[in-house]
Formats: C-alpha cells, structure tokens, sequence
C-alpha cells in the first residue's frame, strides 16, 4: 500500500490537492477550469505536493466488460440523475486513504457537479473522518453512515469516527457554480453540502446570467439557529448524544439539527478544535460554462471562464494553503507569485504587482467616460476578458426548454437564513441572489460599462452590489 499511513506524522506536511471535474468533463481541447487548474500545480515535487484529477465521465466499469450501447445508457443515467456520485466521492475519499499522512493539508476544488462532489468529499470526512489506508472494504459502510440523517444513523457515525478513523480538517475548498442538482431529472442531497465547518477556507465563483431551471446556484448557507450548529459538534468525536431540535428545511418541511452533550459516562471534552470558515462567494458575468470553462478552446486565450480561474488562483494564494505552481504557467495568466520576506525573523508576504494592476486606471476611466474603444489584449488582457462572448446554454441547445415549461421545486435560503421553497413554472428566469449586497467581480462592471454590448445581468437582485 505504500510509505503513506493515515496515523503517521508527515516530517514536511503536505499539500494534497483533489480536483473534480464537471458533468462529463475530462481532458480534451476545450479543457475547464478544473483541468487547467490541475495543469498549472506542481507534480514534481511529491514530498510536498500530492495532485489527483477525477474526470465527470463515470469509469467504473472495465473496458469490454460491458457493451458500448450499456456504457452510453449508464453516462446518461448518470447526468440524469447523478448515477455515480456515490462512486465519485468514494474514489477521492480512497485517494485520501492511500495518501493522507498526520499533518497534511486537504484542498479540493471543482466544476458544477465536480463542486458538489468536493463538498460532499468534505462533508464525508466531516461527519465520518478518515480510514486508515488498509480499510478499502469499509468505505461503502462508512459512505452509507455519512449519507444518513435519522437520529440512529448520526450517533453511529459519530462513534464509528471516534472507534476507526481519523479526525481531519480541510485546508480550502474552491468551486466554480456549484448547482442544486446534481443530477438533471432527480437531485441528490447529501449532509454537510451546504455548509461544513471543518473547512477552514471557502470560495466560490458563481454566475450572474446562468437562467436554466436545473442550475440554480447551490450557496454556501449558514445555520439560522444561535445554538452551535451539529456540524461542529461532530467534529470533536466524543461521547454523547444528540439533543434534536426543529428547524426549517430547504424542502419546507420540519428539519433536524443537533447539539452534541456529554454523556455522563464519558470521558470529559476537551476544547474542539472548531473554526470559523472563512467564507467568499462571488458573482461574475456569464453562464454556467463561462464560469467553469469548457466552452472554448484551449488556444482561445481570451475567455470569461480566464477570470475565474485568475481570481480562485488569486484565492489560493491569498489564503496561504501552501499549493506549489508551475510560476510560469502562473505568469503567462499574469499572475505572480509573493516573494517571501524575513522581518524580524518572521517570513512575510512582499507586495505583488500584478499585470492586470497596471491597467486598472485605463479601465476605470473607459467605464466612467462610457468609452467604446476596446484597449489591446497585450494593453489590458483583463478587460478583454471581460467583454468576451457569453455563451448561453439555454440558447444553444433548445432542448432544455423542455424542463422550463413544467413546474419544479426550487428553495433558497434568505441573508437571515430562513428557508423559502417554491413550486413554479420556470421560463428561463434569472437567478435570485438572496442577499442584500452581494460580491460582484469587478470585472462585471467592466463589461455593463461597455456599451456596445449593453450587458445587463439576468440575476434578480436588489442592486446594492459590492464590488470586489
């Protein structure tokens, strides 16, 4: 099975970075955000870094095992209605057996259904932990414990995460337009998915004109309630037993949180090593495939899907997580990486100046004047960027009109954190941003003050934006 052993301590901690791609997404000539992503880390340097990439198409049959026409059928069953997401998240929990070691630092990112396959993988290691290395026949046991919600099944994950595996925290999770359906006809709703405090760092690139019925963003949602919510609890891995109280769920119906107390019997808790995630979910121009790629190709330099990927790069770097990249590949994006400094005998960040900071008073001034010019791409790549083509999937392919005109569930959560559901007829209907002042990227008011396009975001919000 290899050096690598869940219950031994790394000399050098490392960087264990898992990326998921979207819905039938692997590598090809008009790659996502997710593979080029993957292409920009560094796989040289396996005592520091360990990189693993999961495709969208399901692989779980051998070749010639099964006919060509039954292959066809399951990757259609499994963009219906997500068909191997239990098999996907599996397979980057095992990933994380063979080479998690004490010390280690989880990120794990990911496009569309690859978003919320790096949730679900968080939430599992939240709710159950990590098995050690040898233990491949209990994962499915342990995926069944993690995707249960009755009141039994919550006290027996948390024992099974005190008695066989390890408690672990994920460093960052990155993820471009998460959606509410994992799969298209039937969606899938696993635990800890919508919000997980055992991740320490959260970011979230979503899309303003996305209008299709089956896509509506998947935020991250904060419990409504004062009382710590269950999520934390479980993290501590004690003895005890859950006090079940009401709340309102996304389904409108009467949902069970808990709060962790200690059971006489048991030993006494020690100080849960519980944070605060530090939360960024920003909105940018585009559709669903702008925000995450794979739409364009690859020796298409200029694309909305680049700012995406320019600003979750920006984010890792910010949040300090330790991912090694390619410098390079990282300069030809026009982004540089900080140079460490010593002060006072302390390693510190030294200013960065980045290309596209060099014509950030250009485009301001084109947008105050309402200028028309377009600046050069060598001039200013970003701008460019920002007024590229828009691609509408619901106008490309006329056959999602098909779930426009029937009536479908769909929920939100408000700023306050109550639950809304709703029952409606679609009719490619913008997004609702529930919040009151939203994050937009900066680049979206690039592209609204560029008049030849006369954008308008198709998201319904309230116009107290903030700009970041």
């Amino acid at each position: 099975m290899g050096d690598d052993s869940v219950g031994e301590e790394a000399a050098t901690p490392r960087t264990l970075v898992l990326c998921f791609d979207g819905t039938a997404g692997q590598f090809n000539s008009d790659n996502t955000n997710v593979v080029k992503l993957f292409s920009l880390l560094r796989k040289d340097d396996t005592d520091r870094q360990r990189c693993y990439y999961q495709p969208g198409i399901g692989t779980y049959f051998q070749p010639g095992a099964v006919s060509p026409l039954f292959t066809w059928l399951a990757k259609l069953m499994d963009e219906a209605i997500a068909w191997y997401l239990d098999e996907h998240v599996m397979e980057g929990y095992k990933f994380l057996m063979r080479t998690y070691r004490k010390g280690d630092r989880i990120c794990l990112f990911g496009f569309s259904r690859g978003a919320y396959t790096a949730r679900a993988l968080a939430g599992m290691l939240t709710k159950v932990g990590l098995l050690p290395p040898d233990n491949l026949q209990t994962v499915i046991f342990a995926y069944k414990l993690y995707n249960r919600t009755d009141k039994q099944g919550i006290k027996l994950a948390a024992n099974f995460k005190k008695e066989f595996c390890q408690d672990v925290k994920v460093e960052f999770v990155g993820v471009w337009d998460t959606v509410q359906s994992a799969g298209i006809l039937l969606s899938r709703d696993l635990p800890f998915t919508d919000s997980n405090t055992a991740i320490r760092t959260f970011r979230h690139a979503l899309s303003l004109d996305e209008h299709r019925a089956k896509f509506r963003p998947n935020l991250y949602h904060r419990s409504p309630e004062e009382h710590c919510p269950m999520s934390k609890q479980v993290l501590s891995g004690i003895r005890g037993f859950f006090n079940f109280k009401q709340r309102t769920s996304p389904n409108g119906k009467a949902a069970k949180y808990g709060t962790f107390q200690q059971d006489p019997s048991g030993p006494l808790p020690s100080e849960p090593d519980v944070f605060e995630t530090d939360v960024l979910e920003v909105w940018f121009a585009g559709c669903h495939s702008d925000i995450g790629g794979g739409d364009v190709d690859d020796d298409v330099k200029i694309s909305l899907a680049q700012i995406t990927l320019r600003w979750m790069i920006e984010q890792i770097i910010a949040s300090d997580c330790d991912i090694l990249f390619e410098d390079e590949e990282l300069r030809n994006l026009g982004i540089t990486m900080p140079v460490k400094a010593v002060e006072n005998g302390i390693m510190v960040d030294t200013p960065v100046i980045k290309e596209r900071d060099a014509v950030m008073s250009l485009q301001k001034r084109n947008v105050d004047s309402g200028s028309t010019t377009k600046p050069t791409s060598s001039s200013d790549p970003e701008f460019e960027d920002a007024i590229a083509h828009l691609f509408d999937d619901l106008q490309i392919t006329k056959a999602w009109w098909l779930l426009e005109i029937i009536p479908l569930p769909w929920s939100w959560q408000d700023e306050d954190g109550k639950w809304h559901v709703k029952w409606s007829i679609h009719l490619g209907k913008g997004r609702m941003i529930p919040y009151k002042q939203p994050k937009f990227h900066h680049t979206v008011k690039l592209r609204m003050g560029y008049k030849p396009l006369d954008y308008k975001p198709r998201a319904i919000y309230e116009h107290n934006e903030i700009y970041v």
